[in-house]
């Protein structure tokens, strides 16, 4: 029998729920740029086991899970660069028709 889990992608634009799957060591795959009307907003992928997402999910919206203090603020921090960072150059990159 194997112990291999089934992946999935999973997509949030929850930036803290992000740092604290980054602060848990899991691996952020990509950020996606999405736009809502005149809205442009970071989605981040992350490659997760299929049935740990429910029990991500419940022990941090819950308040049960527990991880580092300074790796979900330097998490947190990495992922609020990436979303002022990239934006602005896309816009720069879309002002000039690249």
């Amino acid at each position: 029998m194997t112990t291999d889990k089934k992946m999935v992608l999973y997509r949030t634009s929850d930036i803290y729920f992000s740092a604290y799957l980054c602060a848990l060591d899991l691996v952020l795959l990509t950020t996606e740029q999405e736009r809502e009307g005149d809205k442009t907003k970071m989605v981040f992928v992350f490659s997760l086991p299929i049935p740990d997402i429910p029990r991500l999910k419940a022990s941090y919206f819950g308040g049960t899970g527990q991880v580092q203090a300074r790796k979900f603020v330097d998490a947190l921090r990495s992922l609020k660069s990436m979303t002022h960072t990239v934006i602005p150059m896309l816009i720069g990159l879309w002002l000039t028709g690249f």
